[in-house]
């Protein structure tokens, strides 16, 4: 590969974001980065991956001033504990992982606003998947994204996808200052009921080939 390029892909619950992120991988040969992240970030600063699960939380505790890595060892050093590290201070330490990794070569990184925080690389693509309601509750009841989903009704299994998207949403303005699936926020946002998971990746595959690589 001649160039160095970074997917960053943002997508709703259910709408086989995730699934788009690992054929695109498999076609340029790619690693993709989505919750492995979590524990990338959890094994380089000592905290438990499930504080960087709930990062979009509020903060317990302010930190206030700069705040680096080196700050918090010397802080749990100092016998403070994990939980007195703010949600914003997460974000730091996930985000200096992702541009760690996007200094040694190409990228797919699904969410973890990493189209805000690569913002200032070139060779950057930053999408957005969406899907019809129908299709991502189908699309859930095949992947058993939530527990006990085989008695869930149809109503509660798009009222939890309506509820995470919502926190996604959260999570992403918050940290990014831009707005989560509009379509201002992102250089392409594709529909997957309309072109089909087959048809996304191809759309994607295209564009990257012939613009960045």
């Amino acid at each position: 590969m001649s160039k160095i390029f970074h997917l960053n892909i943002g997508r709703q619950i259910g709408s086989g974001g995730l699934e788009i992120a690992k054929r695109l991988g498999e076609i340029f040969n790619i690693k993709v980065y989505d919750k492995n992240l979590i524990n990338m970030a959890s094994r380089e600063s000592g905290l438990d991956a499930s504080l960087f699960e709930r990062q979009d939380e509020k903060d317990s505790l302010q930190l206030n001033g700069s705040f680096s890595f080196s700050t918090f060892v010397e802080a749990v050093a100092s016998g403070f504990g994990a939980n007195m590290i703010s949600s914003s201070n997460l974000f730091k330490i996930q985000s200096d992982v992702i541009r760690r990794i996007a200094s040694k070569g190409s990228t797919i990184i699904v969410g973890r606003c990493a189209d805000y925080i690569l913002r200032d690389l070139d060779g950057c693509l930053n999408v957005f998947i969406t899907a019809d309601l129908k299709d991502k509750i189908e699309r859930i009841r095949k992947s058993g994204k939530f527990s006990d989903v085989e008695n869930l009704t149809d109503e509660k299994i798009a009222d939890l996808i309506e509820k995470g998207d919502r926190k996604r949403a959260s999570y992403y303005e918050d940290f990014s200052l831009k707005v989560w699936g509009v379509a201002d926020s992102y250089d392409l946002c594709l529909n997957s009921s309309t072109f089909g998971i087959d048809g996304s990746v191809a759309i994607i595959e295209k564009y990257i080939k012939e613009n960045l690589l």
